[in-house]
Order: structure tokens, then C-alpha cells, then sequence
């Protein structure tokens, strides 16, 4: 009678969602962005309205709560802004080749000014077509040419004069690699001749004379050759003078039409690129020359590429600001890139049109969104990502590539003003706040979603609507309201309270696409409530391979462990093995022996190198409890031990701390303990019982083997009084309560533990501090004083 009064009732067990609770509730708009998140909608308001530095925004919480989802709707729903929103292009640096101008234009301008750009280049090259044709420039020029070709015949004319006074010619010979050279011969009878011919044949020159014609010869050679420098410095002077002729006559054209392109773009950096692009091409005529008139002077290269403009950003079409979802944040898909050609590093003067904006850049004025563990796994990039955070500067580095080292430029960095948006699980967040210093300042506002939210009309209602909207979207079958009250109630289940509902969405989506295919295979036309309770256990069927084998196992025998009668320090503990995408509780044999002795409480896995920090704190617990209640006037003096029988794999965490409490209390007292119940739940020095997780996987863990074992109607589990509120059990187990061949036990001391498991009064200590003879706690307290008399006696 004793364990009756432990013992949970159905309505105390009951969660049931039924569809009349859902009664009313159909007209639920599915409009907000999100709901049971308060919390978090507040913190994503805050930090996507603040715009100072650093109000960059994490996003963490359980996978499948919507955080994404949350993310990209409160940005799309956004008022529209166009504040701050810009344009980005790379120009040429005309004093810096290798370092290309970075300008920023207001939204929409950029494509503009490129074409701008284009229109002035084209129409420089008609003025300088329409200047050579002009008669007033050719007059002009041919005058300086005429000057100029006199002065050079003349001083021409007088060389050869001197050269004839003294014998000489200047003659064209042809060489043997068929190249035409000047030179200077003697003169015989009004011919000129060589000067192998003067020393061969029937009258040579004598050597005095000979030696003379050839010092003059010489000298002849030596001013002719300064001659044609002088003449060849003349004619650069002339080309000079040319050029200054061309741009003094053109240069207000061409001033014109830079004025009128800067006064088409405001803006002090774009202003000073077009007066050095005046500049430039001033000092760059011959590039607009058509290509028969400077053909020798033409670049390899394309002539006019100096004055391309590179668009990296153009937001005309925005009507806000922009919200990018970067799936691969690499570096390159973050920062940008320079495409580089199969010609190598070196001398592309070009390259700055080779410029590729990356996803930072693309956001800038607006939003970028990112999951945090992709990001972080990328070193390189997630230091550039913080170098930007901080300085507001973006620099696009080139990188190498397959054709050997990038190209050798350094485009000039753009400020940027971008907010970040990084989704991430709770543990990364942790994480980076504790070991990144840096995090703590770029990364000021967290939003957190919850798992869980109340279970309300409200929550029901929206529930109803988000049902509605997947059946609608997807086109699935419609659910009956049984079968709506079964998706509720899973949620309910899903969320491990018996009062809440779970915000995991995604995984409520996904009951409802498999009760559609299982309500299809079954040949009907709606998701009614057997369909979706068959999609749950086909699921669980699906994953639960390793809880199946373990199973096997304990009935056949290999793993020893009894669900029925009794037995003296031992007790069926409960363990949780998760598996990620599914979690399943597993009953263990938790066994005490006691001696005379002064070991204390040995933990058998602690000394074997096998439990965690967590579970030795337990057991450390185990025998402060031992003192605190049964050995105030006298010495402990026992050697115990507990152990996690045929566990062969490390044991962690305190949930079956009180399980060793009632083993080693049995085994002391000598009293046996019900095999047919399993145990969980925590304890403290007091011998209070500690809510634990898992509770329910726990308990559909043991009704499991006892079903694989065969029922006896006496079977079942203790669980602590706190942790009923988390208890969302199966509909098999529940009709197995209600049938009233399977019983789950609420209790919050040790001693209501103790009542259950062996039927005896535990027994309360009276004013000098004795237990009730023969009660449970008397025989304890006895048994441990006889032992510390056995001590004293045998070392005495």
C-alpha cells in the first residue's frame, strides 16, 4: 500500500491533444515570421535596425526552430531603404597602374557613368579624326613642318657642298643582309670610288696620300654622324612641337567634355579620377589615332583599355537593401577574386577589369547572412571577416591560380558598411564569446530561439495555421481534426513537456509529409490520426536497429539483467544513448558490496579510468549522504563498491546517483530490492532526488524489454516528482498504464524510493537521532554501526 501512493495516475500521465481543444482554432493567419519567440524577434529588431559597428548579429538555438527562416523574413519585411546604398567600380590609378582607384557612386549610378565614360572615349576619338581633318590644323602643322624640312635640307646641302669641296660623296650602299647604309667615298674622275679600289689596280695611291684621304674620311664620318644626331634631336623637337599643337588645339574640346561628365557624377574622388583622365589623355593623343597614322607607335595591348571602368556592384533594380544568403563563405566567395589569365602575373596594366565582387561587397549597405560553422572552418576567412568588422574597409586580394602567382596588383580598399547575420548552434557561439576576443565587439546582439513555447490557445491556434500552410504549399492531403490533434500532440511530445509545444518546425513538417505518404499507401484521402501515428512508428522503427540488438541481448540472456523478483544491492539503473537523430533509454544493472572496512565508497568505473567528472562527483555525493545521515555519532567504516555491471564504455553524468544509493543501502541493510522497477534521477547530500533528462526515453526504454520479457503487471519505473512535467510518453506505453500493466513512480526523497523498492517503512530519526527498529533506515544505521564495532575490534 505503501508504494501505491507513489504511484502516477493517467490524467497525472496524460498529455492528450484532443480535437475539440482544437475546436475554433482553424482560422489562424500564418503571417508572422516566426512564432514562440519572443525573445529572439526582439534581439533580430534590435540588431538589424541598429546600424553602428559592431551591432553585428548571431543567431543560435536547435536546429529546425526556424532560425533561417526568422532571419530572412524579418529582413524581407523590412521597410524599403535605399539610405546608403552605393555603387562600386574600379577605374584606372593613371599614377599607379598597379594599385586600380576604388569609386563609390549613390545607387544605380554606376552603369551610368561607365557609360559616360564610353561616350567621352568615343567622342575624344571623333575630335581627334575631325583635328587632322581640319584645314586650320593642317595649315598650321604643315607650316612647322615646312620650317623645319628647310633648315634640315639646308644643313644637308651645306654638308655635301663641304664633302665635294673636299672630294667626297655621300653615297647609299647595299649591304649584304640587304640593309641600306650611308657613307661617305672619294671622288675620281666625277665618280665615286672605294677605298680598296684607290689601292688596287695599275696606279695606286701612294701611302702618304692615301693616309691622308683617309684621316679627312674619317672626319667627314664623324660630322656626318653628328649631323644626322643633331637632325634626328630636331625632329623629336618637331614632334614635340606637334604634340603640344594637337593638344593645345584639341585640350578644350576635351576639357568640355570632362566637365560635362563631371558634372553628371558628384563626388571629391570621382572629380579628381576625371581631371587626371583630362590629364591622361592629353599626354595619350596618339592612342585615339586611327591605327595607319601611328601604326609604329601602337601598344601590343588594346590602346584605350586604360579607360575602362569595371562595375563590381549595381543596384539599380533594388528596391532596399540587399540581403545576401552566402552558402559558401570561402574567402574568394566572400572578398572577391581577380581572374587571371594564361599571360602570368607580370604586365597586365588591364587586370583592374578583372576585378570580381564578392558577397561582402554585394551586401554592402544591407545584410549578409551566414552559417557560423561553415564560416569558422575557413581560418582565413573568418580573420579577413573580423578585419573588415572592424576598420569598415574591404580589400580584394588576388589569389593564386592554376596558371602560377596572382596578378601583381593592389586594388585600393572599399570603405564598406555591411551587417552581418551568422547562424549558428549554441556551442559555437559559446565558443567564439569565450575565445575570441575579438567576437565579443563585432558580434554584440544574440539572438536566441527556444525549442519550446507555451502550450496555449495562441500557440495552438498558430499551430493549426502552420499545418495548414505545409498541407497548402506542398499540396498534401488535408488532415481530419483527429488527425490535427495527433501533429499537436507530437509536438507536444517532441518539446519533453507535458505543457509546451515544440518550435522545431522543420520536424513537424516532416510528420506531416510522411503521415501523407502513409495515408496515401493506406488508401485514404485525409491525414487522419492513425496515419500520423503510423508515420511516428515507422520512423521509430527505421532507427531503432541498435535499441533492438541491445534488446536481444538483455532477453536472451547475454546481458544479465532480471524484471521480476528481488535481489539484495541490485538495481535495473537507466541510461540514454543518443544517437543525434535518435535517442533511446536502455536499463543497466547498478550492483553494491559492503565489508567491514575504511575504503569508503570505491567507484569501480572511476578506478578503472571508465566515468567522467560528473559521475565521480556523484559518487563522492553517495558517501557524504552515507555520514550525514547514519554515522553522526560514530565512524563510517565500510569498504563498498558500485558498479555499472557489463558496461564496458565510459559512464558520465549524475542520473543514477540515487540508483547507487538504494544498491548500497540494500547491500548494507541486507534488505532485497523489487527487479521488476528501474530507476533514474539524481540525489543530493540530503538525500533529496534531482530531476534528470532523458526521463522519458527512459522509461519507454525499460517498458520495452519488459515487453520483449512479457509483462507481469507489476513492472515499472521511478522516475523523480520533477521530472513529470517532462513526461510525454508513447501512446503504446500509455495504454499500458491505463491497462494497468505497466506503473511509473514519482518520488522526491530516498526514502520514498526506498518504500517503493522494498515495501518497508523507511523509517524517520526521532529527537536523539535513532531510526524506529526495524524499519528500513534502522537496519541501515545498525548494520553499519555492528561494522565500525568490527573494525574497532580488529585493529584493536
Amino acid at each position: 500500500m505503501g508504494a501505491e501512493r507513489f504511484k502516477l495516475s493517467i490524467d497525472e500521465l496524460s498529455y492528450k491533444v484532443l480535437a475539440s481543444e482544437l475546436s475554433g482554432l482553424e482560422d489562424g493567419d500564418w503571417g508572422k515570421p516566426v512564432i514562440g519567440q519572443p525573445r529572439a524577434m526582439e534581439a533580430l529588431g534590435m540588431g538589424t535596425a541598429i546600424r553602428a559597428r559592431g551591432y553585428n548579429l548571431f543567431v543560435t538555438g536547435a536546429p529546425g526552430t526556424g532560425r533561417r527562416t526568422a532571419v530572412m523574413r524579418v529582413l524581407a519585411e523590412r521597410a524599403p531603404s535605399l539610405h546608403g546604398l552605393k555603387d562600386y567600380v574600379y577605374v584606372y590609378n593613371f599614377s599607379e597602374p598597379q594599385a586600380p582607384r576604388a569609386l563609390a557612386f549613390p545607387s544605380g549610378s554606376a552603369l551610368s557613368f561607365k557609360r559616360d565614360v564610353h561616350d567621352l572615349v568615343e567622342n575624344v576619338k571623333k575630335l581627334i579624326s575631325m583635328q587632322s581633318e581640319s584645314g586650320d590644323f593642317k595649315k598650321r602643322k604643315e607650316e612647322q613642318v615646312a620650317v623645319w624640312e628647310a633648315e634640315e635640307n639646308s644643313r644637308l646641302a651645306a654638308f655635301e657642298a663641304e664633302l665635294a669641296a673636299d672630294g667626297f660623296r655621300v653615297v647609299q650602299l647595299q649591304g649584304e643582309d640587304g640593309q641600306t647604309a650611308t657613307d661617305i667615298l672619294p671622288v675620281r674622275d666625277g665618280e665615286p670610288v672605294s677605298f680598296d679600289d684607290l689601292q688596287s689596280g695599275d696606279a695606286p695611291l701612294p701611302e702618304a696620300e692615301f693616309g691622308s684621304l683617309r684621316e679627312r674620311y674619317f672626319g667627314h664620318m664623324d660630322r656626318m654622324r653628328l649631323l644626322f644626331v643633331d637632325l634626328k634631336r630636331g625632329r623629336g623637337k618637331l614632334e614635340t612641337q606637334l604634340d603640344r599643337l594637337r593638344r593645345d588645339s584639341i585640350q578644350p574640346l576635351i576639357h568640355a567634355e570632362a566637365e560635362l561628365l563631371s558634372s553628371r557624377h558628384e563626388g571629391a574622388g570621382v572629380r579628381a579620377w576625371i581631371v587626371a583622365l583630362e590629364r591622361d589623355i592629353l599626354h595619350h593623343l596618339y592612342l585615339f589615332q586611327p591605327a595607319d597614322d601611328a601604326q609604329e607607335r601602337k601598344p601590343k595591348r588594346p590602346p584605350l583599355g586604360r579607360y575602362g571602368v569595371n562595375v563590381l556592384t549595381d543596384t539599380s533594380g533594388a528596391a532596399g537593401a540587399p540581403v545576401i544568403y552566402e552558402t559558401n563563405p570561402s574567402y574568394a566567395r566572400l572578398f572577391g577574386t581577380i581572374d587571371q589569365g594564361s599571360g602570368g602575373p607580370a604586365p597586365d596594366r588591364s587586370a583592374y577589369l578583372k576585378i570580381r565582387a564578392g558577397s561582402l561587397l554585394r551586401a554592402a549597405g544591407g545584410f549578409l547572412v551566414m552559417q557560423a560553422e561553415d564560416l569558422v572552418q575557413d581560418e582565413e576567412a573568418w580573420t579577413a571577416l573580423k578585419r573588415v568588422l572592424r576598420s569598415g574597409k574591404l580589400e580584394v586580394q588576388p589569389q593564386p591560380g592554376p596558371y602560377g602567382p596572382p596578378p601583381a596588383i593592389k586594388p585600393e580598399p572599399i570603405d564598406v558598411d555591411v551587417k552581418v547575420i551568422l547562424i549558428g548552434g549554441e556551442l559555437v557561439y559559446d565558443v567564439l564569446y569565450q575565445a575570441d576576443p575579438d567576437f565579443q565587439k563585432l558580434f554584440k546582439v544574440c539572438a536566441e530561439f527556444d525549442s519550446t513555447m507555451p502550450r496555449n490557445q495562441d500557440s495552438l491556434r498558430e499551430y493549426l495555421a502552420f499545418i495548414g500552410k505545409i498541407v497548402k504549399d506542398e499540396g498534401l492531403r488535408p488532415p481530419t481534426p483527429e488527425g490535427a490533434a495527433a501533429v499537436v500532440e507530437y509536438g507536444v511530445r517532441l518539446s519533453d513537456y507535458r505543457h509546451r509545444l515544440s518550435t522545431r518546425f522543420s520536424r513537424i513538417a516532416d510528420l506531416l509529409r510522411e503521415a501523407d505518404y502513409r495515408a496515401g499507401a493506406a488508401g485514404r484521402d485525409a491525414i487522419d490520426a492513425d496515419a500520423v501515428d503510423a508515420a511516428e512508428r515507422a520512423r521509430a522503427w527505421m532507427s531503432d536497429l541498435p535499441e533492438e540488438k541491445l534488446a536481444d541481448m538483455i532477453v536472451s540472456g547475454e546481458i544479465i539483467l532480471r524484471v521480476e523478483g528481488s535481489c539484495a544491492g541490485r538495481v535495473n539503473g537507466l541510461a540514454v544513448h543518443d544517437r543525434g537523430y535518435y535517442a533511446f533509454g536502455l536499463p543497466a544493472v547498478i550492483s553494491a558490496q559492503v565489508s567491514p572496512g575504511e575504503s569508503g565508497v570505491i567507484n569501480i568505473e572511476g578506478e578503472s579510468g571508465l566515468s567522467g567528472e560528473i559521475y565521480d562527483k556523484a559518487v563522492l555525493i553517495v558517501e557524504g549522504f552515507l555520514r550525514s545521515r547514519y554515522a553522526r555519532d560514530f565512524p563510517l567504516a565500510v569498504s563498498a563498491s558500485i558498479c555499472f555491471e557489463q558496461s564496458y564504455t565510459a559512464i558520465e553524468g549524475d542520473s543514477a546517483s540515487s540508483t547507487a544509493v538504494y544498491a548500497l543501502l540494500s547491500a548494507i541493510a541486507r534488505v532485497p530490492l523489487r527487479q521488476d522497477l528501474a530507476v533514474t534521477g539524481s540525489v543530493n547530500q540530503m538525500g533529496q532526488i534531482q530531476p534528470v533528462g532523458g526521463v522519458t526515453e527512459k522509461v519507454e526504454g525499460f517498458f520495452h524489454i519488459c515487453k520483449r520479457a512479457g509483462f507481469t503487471g507489476t513492472q515499472g519505473v521511478l522516475v523523480p516528482r520533477q521530472n513529470v512535467a517532462n513526461l510525454t510518453l508513447s501512446r503504446e506505453v500509455m495504454k499500458a498504464i491505463e491497462d494497468g500493466v505497466f506503473s511509473v513512480y514519482a518520488v522526491s526523497s530516498i526514502d520514498e524510493g526506498i518504500e517503493v523498492l522494498t515495501g518497508l517503512e523507511a523509517g524517520r530519526q526521532d529527537a536523539s537521532g535513532a531510526f524506529p527498529e526495524g524499519s528500513f533506515n534502522g537496519r541501515v544505521a545498525a548494520e553499519l554501526r555492528r561494522m565500525a564495532d568490527t573494525v574497532k575490534e580488529y585493529l584493536n
